[in-house]
């Protein structure tokens, strides 16, 4: 099998040191005003300490996602890589990547195989959870967010 180019992944090593209510001390809002951290980052280092999420570790080869399969998890990668096979292209996601997000929401099939390349640290987005918290939007906030679903499964 040929390398994988690694798709996407933010520098976990690094934002794992700034951490605790980095985001919301003098230090966090000051790299913020000088674009020192892009959204993904920013992101990132929010969802490192939510309590809202479980956290749990899988070990390589570990299926998290099967083609044509429907799920009732999403995942938030902390830490190592997951191969995405999608038809006969292969990608190779690191820290910071969602996985089955946009198609769990929706109710659909997966288009994708993910499997773990390395020992991986995810926290877990379980769709009933989701589901709660989205019926106390406002009817605004959730068709901004069934758009932003809608774009992502057209891709």
């Amino acid at each position: 099998m040929t390398d994988m180019k690694l798709l996407f992944a933010v520098d976990h090593e690094k934002l794992f040191k700034l951490r605790t209510n980095f985001l919301q001390s003098k230090e966090g809002t000051d790299a913020i005003s000088a674009g020192e951290l892009k959204g993904e980052e920013r992101l990132f280092i929010s969802l490192l300490d939510t309590h809202l999420l479980n956290t749990t570790m899988f070990l390589p080869q570990k299926s998290l996602i099967k083609v044509g399969e429907q799920f009732e998890e999403a995942y938030f990668l902390v830490s190592g890589e997951v191969q995405i096979k999608q038809g006969e292209k292969l990608y190779k996601l690191g820290a910071g990547s969602v996985l089955g997000l946009s198609e769990g929401m929706a109710g659909l099939p997966s288009k994708y195989t993910a499997i773990t390349l390395s020992s991986i640290q995810v926290k877990i987005i379980p769709f009933h959870k989701l589901d709660a918290r989205m019926n106390v939007l406002p009817p605004e906030l959730k068709a901004i967010l069934v758009t932003i679903v809608k774009r992502n499964l057209a891709a």
